[in-house]
């Protein structure tokens, strides 16, 4: 007699009959048709060049993983073969994965990088600079690791600045999110409360560590950032995708508090160098101006500006008579010439229409310098402060006499008005006029 069942017996027969025979084994291919479910589980397929398989990691395993799967990737997997009553189907459930290459990766990351570039998330006319001295600096990192104290204890080094913390993952299959939103979260505080600059950083690991930081949806959270981004992710000699699209890239996370804050020292020293040449400037610039108006005192401005009104008169002179000796010598030969044709005659009219252009334009130059001489010398004389109702004081032989004190020393001074002198004797306990 054939033994009879139900259609539930013999599917969960079979269930258990396949996970009694395939379980934890390590299989290994290729991602494929990779689709991650709302829940949060993952559906694919495995396949190699003959085969393929259904497979699924449920949420609580995949959130442990180091990596996120993509297709393409070729990954080593430990799971069991189960069953799914409901359609049957049979399935490859998985318990943990790892890369089985990181050739495969390379080439699908030298790809993303490829198309992100294209796309202008890493064009450095976009680079926004990091500013000089942040009122708040930001830091997206671990809570519990060293990467926090060591930013901490820098910044407080260099130049204290308050710190925003933002806690996140940083490896696992959810740190991506996690950091993308807190990028987005400190973009979207009130600007009282707003860093001025953002680190995102953790220390090294391994190259499955680090994938977090190659995932394309934190390259773009980072480059639509308004607030500056300082990389800091891993050693100095680990690259990631969020480098390019980072603002500056730091090589360590040490490093990048040191870019973050000048040194207070230093900055200190720069301000004090600036007073002091300024202070300087400012003096010897006093010291000129003390040098010039004394100098002013003792010149006399209007036997200059005489003199070189004479020296005009006379170039205008000499130039007048040079002129008429050469127009002239040039009647004197054209007179004693041949003249067969009228046109010659246009010819002298000419060279004497050209003399006497450029006669007059020699007297312009010639006024026109004067003149600027002239407004130059009126505008340095000290008879315009004088004009204005001050006075200066002179002793008996025309020095300057600048002080009280100075002028108890003199039996008798001079006031200089703009229009004239005045004598004063001095008393013990009186000024009098002479």
């Amino acid at each position: 007699m054939v033994e009879e069942f139900s259609v539930s017996q013999l599917s969960a027969l079979i269930k258990r009959s396949i996970e009694q025979n395939f379980s934890d084994i390590c299989l290994k291919g290729e991602v494929s048709a990779l689709k991650v479910h709302s829940s949060g589980h993952l559906y694919f397929s495995l396949k190699d060049s003959e085969a393929i398989i259904n497979a699924v990691c449920w949420k609580w395993t995949a959130i442990k993983q180091k990596i996120r799967l993509e297709d393409g990737m070729e990954i080593k997997c430990i799971g069991s073969v189960s069953t799914y009553p409901l359609q049957s189907k049979y399935q490859f459930v998985i318990k943990e994965f790892e890369l089985a290459g990181i050739g495969e990766l390379l080439k699908i990351l030298e790809e993303r990088k490829k198309k992100l570039a294209a796309e202008g998330y890493f064009d450095l006319a976009k680079k926004k600079p990091i500013p000089v001295l942040p009122r708040i600096i930001g830091v997206i990192t671990s809570p519990t690791g060293a990467v926090i104290q060591d930013i901490r204890h820098r910044i407080s080094q260099r130049f204290p600045r308050p710190i925003l913390l933002w806690p996140t993952l940083v490896q696992g299959l959810d740190a991506c999110r996690q950091i993308v939103e807190a990028i987005d979260g400190m973009n979207n505080l009130p600007i009282e409360q707003r860093p001025d600059v953002l680190i995102v950083a953790r220390g090294g690991g391994s190259f499955e560590d680090l994938m977090p930081f190659n995932e394309e949806d934190i390259v773009k959270a980072v480059a639509r950032s308004e607030i500056p981004i300082i990389s800091a992710v891993g050693h100095e000699t680990d690259t990631t995708l969020i480098d390019y699209a980072a603002d500056l890239r730091a090589p360590t996370p040490t490093a990048a508090a040191e870019f973050a804050v000048p040194e207070k020292i230093k900055l200190q020293m720069d301000v004090d160098k600036t007073f002091s040449n300024l202070k300087i400037n400012v003096l010897n610039n006093i010291e000129r101006k003390k040098l010039f108006l004394s100098s002013a005192k003792i010149l006399n401005i209007r036997g200059i500006i005489s003199e070189k009104s004479q020296t005009a008169d006379y170039t205008f002179e000499k130039i007048g008579a040079q002129l008429e000796k050469i127009i002239s010598e040039n009647k004197i030969r054209f007179a004693k010439l041949f003249i067969p044709k009228p046109i010659i005659k246009d010819d002298v009219k000419n060279i004497f229409s050209n003399l006497s252009i450029r006669f007059f334009s020699k007297i312009d130059s010639v006024k026109n310098n004067f003149v600027a001489i002239s407004s130059r010398l009126e505008g340095n004389s000290y008879v315009k402060i004088l004009r204005k109702g001050f006075a200066f004081v002179k002793g008996e032989n025309d020095k300057p006499i600048t002080s009280a004190e100075e002028a108890k020393k003199h039996l008798s001074f001079s006031l200089v008005f703009s229009d004239g002198d005045i004598k004063v004797r001095h008393e013990p306990t009186q000024m009098k006029l002479l």
